[in-house]
């Protein structure tokens, strides 16, 4: 079974998303509305989940909250086969991926290839599951009314499938906020 390491964004952000995007339901007409919005960081196939959880939540112990730059254009990924928004600058969710790639490869996980962590051009913030229903180039830009906003993600979640249910959620990770002093 495939476990999945996603980045997700915290309320607010996910709100705004959803303000930008709730009239494409109706246009494009998706399999399945995420509950979640979120970035895929790697796939892991049948882990040991107390041994995962406790390597993610240690790699994840010096991460803070960061934010990313998220495009209007809609996208397909053919491998999640998901619909969701282009992620510019994804320089640091890319560094991330590939650091969580190479620490479980390492720990004996089945990962992705580093190869195709490494080639991979682009970094999609997923909006919906299924197939591609209708042509996704005619929506150019979906963000008109939050363009230029940061969205933050606040927090990593290990999924058991990628259903977008509640249930599916093995284990939450948050992400050390800055602005929080902690003795």
């Amino acid at each position: 079974m495939k476990y999945y390491l996603v980045a997700l964004l915290d309320k607010e952000s996910g709100k705004a998303i959803e303000n930008s995007t709730r009239h494409l339901i109706k246009k494009i007409k998706p399999k399945k509305k995420t509950a979640f919005y979120g970035i895929v960081l790697e796939t892991i196939e049948d882990p040991d989940l107390f041994k995962l959880e406790e390597i993610i939540k240690d790699m994840a112990k010096p991460i803070r909250l960061f934010k990313i730059d998220v495009q209007g254009k809609l996208t397909y990924d053919e491998n999640l086969k998901t619909i969701g928004l282009d992620v510019m600058n994804f320089g640091y969710v890319k560094s991330l991926s590939r650091n969580f790639n190479t620490m479980l490869s390492l720990h004996g996980f089945k990962v992705r290839e580093e190869s195709e962590v490494e080639e991979k051009e682009s970094v999609q913030l997923v909006l919906y599951n299924g197939g591609i229903t209708k042509d996704l180039n005619q929506h150019q830009n979906v963000l008109r009314k939050n363009a230029g906003i940061r969205y933050r993600v606040d927090r990593f979640e290990l999924w058991k499938n990628f259903n977008f249910k509640k249930d599916s959620v093995v284990a939450t990770i948050p992400l050390k906020d800055p602005n929080i002093i902690s003795l």
